[in-house]
């Protein structure tokens, strides 16, 4: 694969990212095990696709934080 292409991939998976999540395509748990658990025959763009999600993980993470907060504020 060219690197040109590559490139325009790894730009894209953040807005796959989000499509998928928004779409109910994949759940928050397969995504968290995607990046907790990376295929080991694919590292490099594992790595690659890791730092253009960071915001999305972060995201992900905070709403979740956020998700479990209000579950305990309303159970109480």
């Amino acid at each position: 694969m060219k690197r040109q292409n590559f490139v325009r991939i790894i730009e894209m998976a953040r807005l796959l990212f989000d499509i998928f999540y928004d779409g109910e395509c994949v759940s928050e748990d397969a995504f968290f095990e995607w990046l907790r658990n990376p295929d080991q025959s694919e590292t490099k763009g594992h790595s690659a696709v890791e730092m253009s999600t960071r915001d999305f993980f972060t995201w992900l993470t905070q709403a979740e934080t956020e998700s479990e907060e209000g579950k305990e504020e309303w159970e109480n």
